[in-house]
């Protein structure tokens, strides 16, 4: 999957249908994150703390905390 077909597909779990616009706003927001996220990984990993840990590849660390307090 592609970030665009992954944000669609999120947002649609969440019942929300974007608009072209809001995709052009939120797929390189959610491509950042991925960044960001892989540079976490890496930071927990070379210090040993995120050894036994299992990072999705399709979704960043902070989705899962806006699930959360959806």
């Amino acid at each position: 999957m592609d970030s665009r077909e992954i944000v669609i597909a999120k947002l649609s779990e969440w019942g929300i249908e974007p608009s072209e616009e809001d995709l052009e706003e939120l797929i390189p927001a959610y491509e950042a994150l991925i960044g960001w996220q892989r540079v976490l990984e890496d930071m927990l990993r070379t210090r040993s703390m995120g050894n036994d840990m299992e990072f999705p590849l399709s979704e960043p660390i902070v989705v899962h905390d806006l699930e959360r307090y959806r």
